[in-house]
């Protein structure tokens, strides 16, 4: 599923002119294939042992430039740090207060959110950025609170 949602994505890039260099293509293959929701660091330090060329700050211009042109949103947290995460579904994210990382939080009834949302504002409701923080379930078992 990956390669064709990336050659689909690559197409529509293509249809707009965006140029693919082999950076922009690793880069894209790589945020497909991790919800981890790496930072520019993350991605540059897992690319930069099988990739020709590659740079924090190609990483980085490439995640910025990318999250304007794609679904990869630039994530912004409390502690000033930037993740990135390719928005494949609509989804909420949980922080863990414990080890900083963040978690997927797939709410099913989130297009009816949005609809209620809008309907009950005088907004036009576009995305719902929602951040849960608590405990993940990993550091719960360590920390002994189940």
């Amino acid at each position: 599923m990956a390669n064709a949602e990336l050659d689909k994505l690559v197409s529509k890039l293509r249809a707009q002119k965006i140029r693919i260099t082999d950076q922009r293509l690793v880069i894209l293959e790589y945020m497909i294939t991790h919800h981890n929701h790496p930072t520019a660091e993350d991605v540059y330090n897992d690319l930069k042992h099988t990739t020709n060329n590659i740079s924090i700050a190609t990483v980085y211009n490439n995640l910025r430039f990318l999250s304007k042109v794609t679904p990869i949103n630039e994530l912004t947290y409390d502690d000033k740090s930037i993740h990135f995460d390719y928005f494949h579904k609509e989804h909420f994210h949980a922080i863990c207060e414990n080890c900083h990382q963040i978690f997927d939080i797939n709410y099913t009834d989130y297009p009816s959110l949005l609809k209620k949302l809008s309907a009950d504002s005088s907004f036009q409701i576009n995305k719902i950025e929602l951040n849960i923080q608590g405990i993940c379930p990993n550091c719960k078992k360590v920390l002994a609170l189940e």
